[in-house]
């Protein structure tokens, strides 16, 4: 390895994508999004990014897509077609599946999902995980947003907004328990996991009351509107969450959040401390007279100071180095 590497000379950098939605996604995938955007920046930087990911997958850089799409083994796929001369790999597969024995190139893995897997640099997405799942060890690296490509807006219409999977860990039917015991309109979008739970238990609720709306998996532009004009975005999480995407998508919109202090919740909104809440029951107070708790720009302004792709990307590059010295 040429230290030249270390002095802000290019990299050549491998990442690697789950083998499920295209980057950028279509649609839901916060996963991919974050692969997308420190793709994008990296490639902005000067370093030469080479992409595994799905068919239909495209960045600034190069993507070698992968020859089929679902849950098998790519290892091999990746090992047979692996590019020369990489500084560095970047692994963002669920469970971390690139830690062959015998390449000798540094590899980082970024964990996702709240699972600890047995890697030699982890990465977690917030304090919380590392500690809590990765119990101490490895490091901790803060999704980061586009700012540019949220829009922002001021003015709120009247509902609340639930954003994720349809899945009970997200809290859908916390979210749902909160709108009707306060009268609130509640949109929901996101794609349906758990169908199950969508056809038992929120399906009837959606005939029986037109206060609740499912609108679905939703592309970007829908996505904006919807996230720029809510009252408030709800995160009744039920679930250890390891970071909470929509939570800083929201607010860098200028929307509040209004969530349940579940996993990385009390990290991500340290500032913000009445949109935090112990209890459903605290949740429920709030909603039923509710009042904005902080200023649109507020809420933007912070997303650009602490959780910008420029201040994601500087973190990962800094671990990039510190890998390659190992």
């Amino acid at each position: 390895m040429n230290n030249a590497h270390l002095g802000g000379f290019d990299l050549r950098i491998l990442q690697i994508a789950p083998n499920h939605e295209a980057v950028p996604p279509q649609k839901d995938g916060g996963t991919e999004r974050i692969v997308y955007d420190l793709a994008q920046e990296l490639s902005r930087r000067g370093h030469d990014v080479i992409l595994y990911a799905p068919f239909g997958s495209h960045i600034s850089g190069s993507v070698i897509p992968y020859p089929f799409i679902g849950d098998e083994p790519i290892v091999s796929y990746i090992l047979e077609t692996l590019p020369h001369d990489i500084d560095v790999i970047h692994d963002h597969t669920f469970n971390s599946v690139f830690n062959p024995i015998g390449v000798n190139i540094p590899t980082v893995h970024t964990i996702h999902l709240p699972v600890r897997n047995n890697v030699k640099f982890p990465v977690y997405v917030s304090y919380n995980a590392l500690n809590v799942i990765g119990g101490g060890y490895g490091h901790y690296i803060h999704n980061g947003v586009v700012l540019d490509e949220y829009e922002f807006s001021s003015v709120k219409e009247d509902y609340f907004l639930f954003m994720g999977r349809m899945i009970r860990e997200k809290g859908i039917i916390e979210a749902m328990n909160l709108a009707e015991a306060t009268g609130q309109r509640l949109v929901m979008a996101g794609p349906i996991h758990d169908e199950e739970l969508f056809l038992q238990e929120i399906t009837p609720r959606l005939k029986q009351n037109p206060q609740l709306q499912y609108v679905g998996p939703v592309g970007q532009t829908i996505r904006q509107d919807l996230l720029k004009h809510a009252k408030c975005l709800l995160f009744p999480i039920q679930w250890n969450e390891p970071f909470g995407l929509v939570m800083i998508e929201a607010m860098a919109c200028g929307t509040p959040v209004l969530a349940l202090s579940n996993g990385a919740v009390p990290e991500i909104l340290e500032y913000f401390p009445q949109m935090m809440c112990e209890s459903l029951s605290e949740m429920t107070r709030k909603l039923y007279h509710y009042e904005v708790p902080y200023s649109p720009e507020k809420l933007r302004s912070h997303i650009k100071e602490r959780f910008s792709v420029s201040r994601m990307t500087d973190d990962y590059l800094k671990l990039y180095q510190q890998a390659i010295l190992t």
